[in-house]
């Protein structure tokens, strides 16, 4: 069972990806309070983060996410493609508040960064470091998230996150 989503400032992560990634988002950003367009993102200098990231597609009226991508690592984290769903639809404890995260950024069109734990089937507690930052097609509305999520785990693990109940 998943623990609480909590929001963190970025110095308070210790994964080495979300800053990684951070710098590369910040670099193309074209001024301080702009979004960055995404045709500036190239995917082969982020080649070792490829694994962690997801993409989000942002609609609106009403606002939703649809997952466009979602690396391998995550993939094999979750035990689960969810490329083409929506967020809110898979059934993970911490949909709403993950849902949640992803609105504060499309309306902020700021990064956030956080963590979240959650009792392994082993009993023991894995954990997730995450950022999630916007992008855009023409500057001013944000029309995808990028996710890059970073997991901890004892080394004996080989369990998934589980579902909420049906």
């Amino acid at each position: 069972m998943v623990h609480k989503v909590y929001q963190r400032d970025l110095s308070e992560l210790e994964s080495p990806r979300i800053p990684r990634f951070q710098s590369y988002w910040e670099a193309r950003r074209p001024t301080q309070h702009r979004i960055p367009l995404r045709s500036e993102l190239n995917p082969t200098e982020l080649r070792e983060l490829l694994p962690n990231i997801v993409i989000l597609e942002v609609e609106q009226n009403p606002i939703r996410f649809r997952y466009r991508l979602v690396g391998t690592r995550v993939v094999e984290f979750n035990r689960q493609d969810f490329t083409g769903l929506y967020l809110g639809a898979i059934g993970w404890d911490e949909e709403q508040q993950l849902v949640d995260i992803c609105s504060r950024v499309v309306s902020t069109q700021e990064p956030l960064y956080g963590f979240y734990s959650w009792t392994l089937k082993n009993g023991t507690i894995g954990k997730c470091e995450f950022g999630v930052f916007p992008f855009s097609h023409n500057g001013n509305t944000v029309t995808q998230l990028f996710g890059i999520e970073d997991y901890d785990f004892p080394r004996d693990y080989s369990g998934a996150r589980t579902c909420a109940p049906e």
